[in-house]
Order: structure tokens, then sequence, then C-alpha cells
């Protein structure tokens, strides 16, 4: 098997390039031929590299690095034979989070290398791969596996990434101390939203269009997305004013927007966005340009390397995948977690 791996040395608190060698050293170890490590040193890199991986005929490139680092490689990848591994190095690590891979800051020392160990036991599957391009097609489109917002999480995200120091130094407490301070001054505003053709006219602050269940760290704002139904599954917040933003934020990390009379809630191949005034837009946290925009499914547009901890909810068939945990699978697969970390920390592992 040949590979590549793409490695971002800004993602993430820690420097963590000993330890993608490392990883590199022990797929090595296991037959893997590790034909490359491209370090990034600027936007569109990843991508580069990811194109050139796959004109390379490589097998798999590992992605090393926070979810931005990954949709940029996705931009290289989606439509190809290459299989993309997520090695998590970043902030939030939403999509290796929702894999149910060790992150950085948590239980486990080294989680790359971990996170390297259980992928090469799990199972290539074809994954939709969402896209966000300009309407009138002037630039252009991004991918994205995670998510796709417009409006106020966008505007968190530009924000904290001004502030590239504090992101640095806090990690995810940089994007709720910027999140509260937006919140004081940020208000909706009209929008026309075409899902599926069908138009709907609404004060908006925010639309999500969620390829998998979890938004942030812990937060599901879509538990019922699947990665390869050739589905979006879209949440657009109603709203116009600072308090309406404050409530929606509130309900979605106390899970109760779906529930919200004030969210609507949709299962679409195609999206589109325009606004009274350009809202800003995101794909898994990167900025990609403002409204008015089209964010539409490319149904099974990438071969993603999936190890057997993902949950089954997230595919169609879940073969092969973690089933639904009760709380007592989810305490022994903790305790599992903090036995193993203990011993990799003591060197006895």
């Amino acid at each position: 098997m040949r590979i590549t791996i793409i490695h971002n040395p800004a993602a993430g608190q820690w420097a963590h390039l000993e330890e993608v060698q490392q990883t590199a050293e022990f797929l090595a170890g296991k037959g893997c031929e590790v034909v490359a490590i491209k370090e990034t040193r600027g936007a569109g890199d990843a991508t580069t590299y990811a194109r050139e991986a796959a004109a390379l005929g490589m097998d798999l490139v590992f992605a090393a690095g926070g979810d931005g680092t990954v949709a940029q490689v996705v931009d290289g990848l989606v439509g190809t034979e290459t299989a993309l591994a997520v090695l998590p190095g970043g902030t939030g690590n939403v999509f290796a989070r929702q894999l149910n891979m060790p992150v950085p800051g948590g239980l486990h020392a080294r989680p790359i290398l971990e996170s390297a160990r259980l992928l090469l036991d799990g199972q290539i599957r074809r994954v939709d791969v969402g896209r966000v391009s300009p309407r009138k097609r002037y630039g252009p489109s991004r991918h994205f596996l995670c998510w796709s917002g417009v409006g106020f999480d966008a505007q968190v995200n530009i924000a904290v990434e001004q502030e590239s120091r504090q992101k640095k130094r806090f990690g995810i407490i940089a994007f709720f101390a910027v999140g509260f301070q937006t919140l004081q001054h940020y208000a909706g505003t009209a929008a026309v939203v075409r899902v599926d053709g069908r138009r709907i006219s609404r004060r908006m602050v925010m639309l999500v269009a969620n390829n998998i269940q979890l938004y942030g760290v812990f937060v599901h704002m879509a538990p019922a997305a699947v990665l390869d139904d050739g589905l979006l599954d879209v949440c657009c917040f109603q709203g116009s004013s600072p308090l309406r933003t404050a409530l929606h934020t509130l309900r979605v990390m106390l899970g109760l927007h779906i529930q919200d009379p004030k969210v609507e809630i949709y299962q679409a191949q195609r999206i589109e966005v325009s606004t009274y005034r350009p809202l800003p837009v995101h794909v898994d946290g990167d900025a990609a340009g403002y409204t008015p925009i089209v964010i539409e499914t490319l149904p099974r547009a990438l071969n993603l390397l999936v190890p057997a901890c993902a949950p089954a909810s997230l595919f169609t068939d879940g073969a092969g995948m973690l089933g639904p945990e009760t709380l007592w699978n989810w305490l022994a697969r903790m305790a599992r977690d903090a036995h193993q970390a203990l011993l990799e920390r003591s060197g006895l592992s």
C-alpha cells in the first residue's frame, strides 16, 4: 500500500511533527510504503499535495491536521480512487471525534499514532462529500466532510482565525469566548433559501448543512445525518436579533433545537442561499466567501478509511461499525481508553 502523509504543522495547540514521523515509521513497519511526508506552509498546499498524490496513484492519503486541513485534502481527492485517512492534529478535530478516534488533549498521549493503528484495522467506504459554490460561479468551489455554515457560526470562525494566537493558546475555549462576543451584536437578515427547488423566504441568523451528526466538540446538530445516503441534513435558524441568536445558540448546545419551531430541518441534495446583505460562509471551519451560494451533495464521491470504532448510525448499512452504545458500553470503552493511555504514558505499552 502506497501512502502520502500531509501534515499541517500550524494546526492545533501542540507540535506534532515527531508523532507524525513515528506514525510514518509505524506504517512502514506494517508493510506500507510511505512515499512522502508533505508539510503544508500556506492555504491550498494540502489540496495541491492531495491532487499530486492522486495523480501518482497513491492508495491512501493520511491528513494530519484539523477539520480545515482535512477539507482541503478532500478538495484534492474528491472523485478519485485515492482514499482519505484522518489523523487528528487540530483544535477541534470534530470529524475524528465523530469516528470515535482519540484526539489531542484527551486521554491518549499519542493520538495521531493511536489513530493510525485503529485505521489500519478499518475498512474503506465510499462516502458523500458536500460542495459549496458561488451561485453565479464567480469563484472556486470548496468541498467539506462535516458541514457548511452560513451566518453566525461562519462569523465566529472568521473572528477566531483573525485571533490566531488566541486559538493557538486557548484552543476550543477561544471559540466560546469569541462566540460570546459575536453574540452581543450579531443579527440575522432577510434570506431566500431554495431547498431542492422549493423556495423559502425567512429572516435567518444561520443555516448549517450537515454531512455528519456531530457539530463542534459535543453537540449533535443533525442526529439523523448519514455519510452515504446522498443527502445533507439542513438546519435553518430563523430570527433577526442578537437575543434570538443567543437563544438558538443555547438550544443547540442543549440539544433542544430539533423541537424549536424557529428551526426548520430538511434533508436535501441542493440548497441555494441568497440574503439581503452578504453573510459569511464556511466549510469545515474555513472561510469560503459570502452569500449567494449553492450547497450540494456529491453522493459517494470519496473513498474514506473508516475505523471499526466508528458509530454504525453514520452509514446506511452500518456493517463492521460500532453499534449503538448504552451508558455501560460507553463507560467500558472510556475505561479501556484510560487504561491504554496510562500504559502509553508510563512506557509500558
